[in-house]
């Protein structure tokens, strides 16, 4: 009896270990996939300023090769008579059929 009880704490012990190391791998996926998308915005960011200047719209992508389950979108709209856009670069992707997103704000100088 107290063998197939010591079996039994052992079993259920391992599933509750196996189940936090998928967990963890999970979370480690998530946490890659928000990561490569904050450095997709960012490099979206610096072709935008390389540039000097963003036209008042709304303009979307997708990004080449290894990052093709990746689109962007850039909505800039003007700010008055500053001479500046408030622009919003958003970088989307899908993970487990569920969308995620990741979006900066910033101002760039108007075309």
């Amino acid at each position: 009896m107290e063998t197939l009880l010591a079996v039994l704490i052992l079993a259920v012990g391992l599933t509750l270990v196996l189940r936090s190391f998928g967990s963890s791998l999970d979370a480690l996926k998530n946490s890659a996939e928000y990561t490569r998308g904050l450095a997709l915005v960012e490099a979206r960011l610096w072709e935008l300023e390389a540039k000097g200047s963003v036209a008042p719209g709304t303009s979307t992508g997708q990004f080449a090769e290894e990052d093709r389950d990746f689109r962007w979108e850039v909505k800039a709209s003007e700010l008055g008579d500053l001479g500046l856009c408030e622009t919003q670069v958003t970088v989307s992707w899908a993970q487990r059929g569920r969308p995620r997103a990741i979006s900066v704000v910033t101002y760039l100088k108007r075309e």
